[in-house]
């Protein structure tokens, strides 16, 4: 079964991955609709990629026959448009962050479970192979016991006239609501629930509100620990995006993994046998070794996702409901408050 897109808010990422993505590589999913609010814009897209139709407003295109929206709009207009689609019959799938509250998204998630439809939270780097690989050594204990992490999210992002996401009413915050949600699913996704932040937020370069600097102290249900530093500041080309996780028994690196691209480099180290404590210390021979895997589209796989969800009523793995997107926006709130108040904060259940 061919599952019926609209695209809303069809500039930004849904221009330059979600759309072109879906086209060429995606089985089970097919875009007939776009909609943005700029009639230029709008006409470019549709011209590019040789789409049906193509509207204005958001009454427009939940008249057309279609199954599902994605909604790739500011965070500000997540809530107003994942309701009027979910009221209009659509099923949602909504880019991340999923609302600029806690109480939104639950709002959100409530009207979809009463209209019998799915509500989802766009967390496409779950799809990366690497990412995929990396939870399936952890759950199966090949890294023994995980006792550290690390994820880190970085770009160059200079004062920009009225961009939304420089202002905090209009974005919810800056590096880390932007880039930070991000390296906090990974983490959940990978080690499980996280029970307590510790948050320290500036902005230290751009004369702008939001943070453009983010580093997050984070304790998990399973006693691990972790570490989510995020920069609106650093040079693009100087950003590594590294991904750390560490094991009794083994650990992983990866580089540019976190990111929109779906490749990325993987280092793994595995302990052969039970060794004592070394008092040398010594660590001059390279252990790690290369993982190679073929990437596939994040965007393309999480859409086509979606639509089995759709087709099939059974839920996706890797989970992509809006439980997910709510469980995110509680963290983030922790770490927020954890700023602010000078302390740690356990995070909402």
């Amino acid at each position: 079964m061919t599952i019926k897109w609209g695209v809303i808010g069809a500039g930004g990422i849904a221009r330059r991955r979600t759309i072109p993505e879906v086209i060429q590589y995606a089985q089970n999913s097919v875009i007939k609709a776009v909609m943005d609010p700029n009639p230029q814009s709008l006409a470019e897209i549709q011209k590019e990629f040789n789409l049906e139709a193509a509207f204005t407003t958001l009454e427009e295109i939940l008249k057309e026959d279609l199954d599902a929206v994605y909604i790739a709009s500011p965070v500000f207009a997540h809530f107003e448009q994942a309701v009027q689609s979910l009221q209009a019959g659509k099923n949602v799938l909504c880019e991340k962050p999923l609302s600029l509250s806690i109480r939104e998204g639950e709002e959100m998630a409530e009207i979809a479970e009463k209209k019998k439809l799915k509500l989802g939270i766009a967390f496409m780097m779950r799809f990366n192979v690497y990412h995929q690989k990396i939870k399936t050594l952890i759950d199966d204990h090949q890294l023994g016991k995980i006792v550290a992490a690390r994820a880190q999210l970085t770009c160059w992002y200079p004062p920009i006239q009225n961009a939304w996401r420089q202002i905090p009413q209009l974005s919810g915050g800056g590096a880390l609501a932007d880039m930070g949600c991000h390296c906090l699913d990974l983490l959940e996704y990978f080690l499980g629930n996280i029970t307590a932040t510790v948050g320290f937020l500036d902005t230290t370069v751009h004369p702008y509100q939001v943070e453009d600097t983010a580093n997050v102290i984070l304790k998990f249900e399973s006693e691990a620990q972790a570490m989510v530093d995020n920069y609106f500041n650093v040079p693009d080309k100087a950003a590594n995006n590294l991904l750390e996780i560490y094991g009794t028994k083994g650990a992983i690196l990866t580089k540019n993994t976190i990111g929109q691209d779906p490749g990325g480099t993987m280092w793994l180290y595995q302990e052969k046998e039970e060794k004592n404590y070394d008092a040398q210390q010594s660590r001059k021979k390279i252990s790690y070794q290369l993982v190679e895997l073929k990437p596939s589209p994040l965007y393309a796989q999480e859409i086509d996702a979606f639509s089995q969800w759709i087709s099939t009523g059974v839920k996706p793995k890797p989970d992509l409901s809006a439980a997910i997107g709510i469980r995110n926006l509680k963290v983030l709130d922790s770490i927020y408050r954890s700023a602010k108040e000078k302390k740690v904060v356990e995070v909402t259940k």
